[in-house]
């Protein structure tokens, strides 16, 4: 791969973390000589929150890849009007258009810059390893291994294939370059499945050196006094701590999809079942929590601060749509919103569609239709938390019901429970109680959809799964749908996909 041009290291104004927005609140970026960035434990917090704030850029996870571009493809919303637009051509699967593709491209280069800045600091933790005593060592390493990691993974799912537990050659085609090292020279291609071990091994490194996090308790609080003095390790949920870290590692085994990794994701996310609420990292919403809190924050194992949402989403998330104007708005017709949640039915106490959507005045084809509110809130008070995110405690649930199904022998009573136990935390009175376990899958995913608005997940599982038609677009679904096109120089430059 050609050399990357490096994001300039982010200074923080103070290093203050001790309110949650704090970590936000930036001097403007400036160069900074990599020696004398990396001469103080200051200077390696300043780096991996740099990475974070990467990760919020709007081709990424501050937009594209959580609640907007990513959602289009995955179905979630009425189709966008047609324009020139990057989103709608990506929104009805037209790649290879020149709004596309410069779209399409912003992603990977945006992706693989965050990464280059995470091995810079890598590089730089093991030369100047003298300066960090082993309790910042061990966690800021293990952050920026998990960073790699996630992004690399997303790339995977977004610029590969899918559905490999039925295909023949993960271990000879080539998959997305892992890069782990800066380096004048190309990065060489790995097979999906020496690609997939990388991801693994990073995930397990880092699960290793987040032994010691703070969320674990394996030491009392006052073992972090002295490092903490500033608060850089509170507010452990908007960065990988080390249960986001094991859902995300029970994610990847799960696409992989083999017997032996189906057992592994089921292990990794009951483990996180287990102890991310008892350890007090997370708690369930419920139908009065969540009208405070729309985004259901308190279940995040991992968000991302973006600052201002409220304005970055206000032409897509409206309250009145106007077919004149309103070429980005994303909303769903009454139709699907309340066939996915049952509303008529079992769905009539779920508080997800209760209190996570508003009716919207629809003047475009003169039909009910509804607007998501997490990341807007109502529109008379602006409730927002400036949180995307990126792992929530439910995921755990629906791997480990998903995994049941899939291991030998079936274990389809299982996941009933972890399915139900969700659902009653959503209001759902009314158990599922079928003994067919694709019955059982098919409540999994209708779950997911009714879970997940606005979170970037469904066109990642429908590709997971092999899909054959997009739900909400009634599309069929194959690789042309499902693989977003190498950047042009990097073919040009003798990259396979």
């Amino acid at each position: 791969m050609k050399k990357y041009i490096l994001l300039s290291m982010i200074v923080l104004s103070g290093l203050s973390l001790q309110s949650c927005n704090s970590w936000l609140d930036v001097t403007p970026p400036s160069q900074i000589r990599e020696e004398d960035q990396f001469k103080t434990v200051e200077g390696f917090q300043q780096a991996l929150i740099g990475c974070y704030l990467g990760m919020t850029d709007d081709q990424l996870y501050g937009r594209t890849l959580s609640w907007s571009t990513i959602e289009l493809m995955g179905g979630q919303f009425v189709t966008l009007q047609p324009s020139t637009s990057n989103d709608y051509y990506i929104s009805v699967y037209n790649y290879n258009s020149s709004n596309a593709i410069k779209h399409i491209n912003g992603i990977w280069t945006k992706s693989y810059n965050v990464i280059a800045n995470v091995n810079n600091a890598l590089k730089f933790i093991e030369i100047n390893k003298g300066i960090l005593d082993g309790i910042n060592y061990n966690l800021i390493k293990g952050e920026l291994l998990a960073i790699r990691a996630f992004i690399h993974f997303d790339l995977m799912r977004l610029y590969g294939y899918g559905n490999l537990s039925v295909r023949t050659d993960i271990n000879t085609k080539s998959a997305i370059p892992y890069v782990s090292n800066l380096s004048k020279e190309m990065t060489s291609q790995l097979s999906y499945q020496q690609t997939l071990n990388l991801i693994i091994k990073d995930l397990n490194d880092a699960l290793t050196l987040l032994e010691i996090d703070p969320v674990t308790k394996i030491h009392p609080a006052s073992y972090y006094n002295e490092v903490n003095i500033d608060g850089f390790y509170n507010n452990r949920q908007q960065r990988f701590n080390y249960y986001a870290a094991t859902l995300l590692l029970s994610r990847v085994y799960l696409w992989e999809g083999s017997s032996q990794s189906i057992t592994m994701a089921q292990q990794l996310a009951s483990k996180v079942i287990a102890e991310a609420e008892t350890k007090g990292l997370v708690s369930w919403a419920n139908s009065t929590s969540v009208t405070d809190d729309i985004i259901m924050k308190s279940e995040h194992l991992m968000s991302l601060n973006i600052q201002n949402l409220v304005t970055k989403s206000s032409d897509y998330f409206k309250t009145q749509i106007v077919a004149a104007s309103d070429i980005k708005a994303q909303y769903v017709s009454a139709d699907n919103l309340t066939s996915i949640y049952e509303a008529e039915t079992i769905g009539n106490t779920d508080f997800r569609f209760s209190k996570q959507f508003i009716q919207n005045t629809n003047v475009i084809n003169g039909k009910n239709s509804y607007t998501p509110m997490k990341y807007f809130g109502t529109p008379t008070t602006q409730i927002t938390k400036n949180y995307v995110p990126l792992l929530r405690l439910p995921e755990a649930y629906y791997i480990a019901a998903e995994c049941k199904l899939k291991t030998t022998p079936q274990d389809v009573a299982g996941a009933l429970t972890l399915l139900n136990a969700v659902r009653a935390k959503r209001g759902i009175t009314t158990e599922i109680t079928s003994s067919d376990p694709q019955v059982v899958m098919n409540e999994i995913i209708k779950e997911y959809r009714k879970e997940y608005y606005c979170e970037g997940m469904m066109f990642y599982l429908y590709k997971r799964l092999g899909i054959e038609t997009i739900p909400g677009y009634n599309l069929p679904a194959n690789d042309a749908i499902y693989l977003l096109p190498y950047p042009s120089v990097e073919l040009q430059m003798g990259r396979k996909q």
